[in-house]
């Protein structure tokens, strides 16, 4: 759809993004989530988390503008190129404000954007 294409287009544009596809997903049941396994620029931990930060960021901003959305969670992790045992989810750089999951509500609270 047209929020997950402009997602997609969003964060591949990004000089840190390697590898990996946000997904979008509006289900009544599940509710609206954005996620994804990306592959960030970043040797070590600290360099993937600061472009996993870029990434949500641009997220943050994107998701805002597109027409009619409602809160989504945010189930972004990334890893370097290479090394997909060292992951960094969305909550290692957003704080959730209210259980496990962080949603576009905190990625705005915290990021800004």
């Amino acid at each position: 759809g047209a929020v997950q294409d402009a997602l997609r287009t969003a964060v591949e544009a990004l000089p840190e993004h390697r590898g990996g596809l946000v997904q979008f997903q509006d289900s009544t049941n599940a509710g609206t989530t954005i996620g994804g396994v990306l592959v960030l620029a970043g040797g070590d931990r600290a360099g993937v988390e600061q472009s996993l930060r870029t990434v949500l960021e641009t997220v943050s901003r994107t998701y805002r503008e597109q027409p009619g959305v409602r809160r989504a969670f945010v189930r972004i992790e990334a890893h370097p190129e290479g090394d997909a045992a060292l992951r960094v989810l969305a909550a290692d750089v957003v704080e959730p404000a209210s259980g496990a999951n962080v949603t576009t509500d905190d990625l705005e609270a915290q990021l800004g954007g």
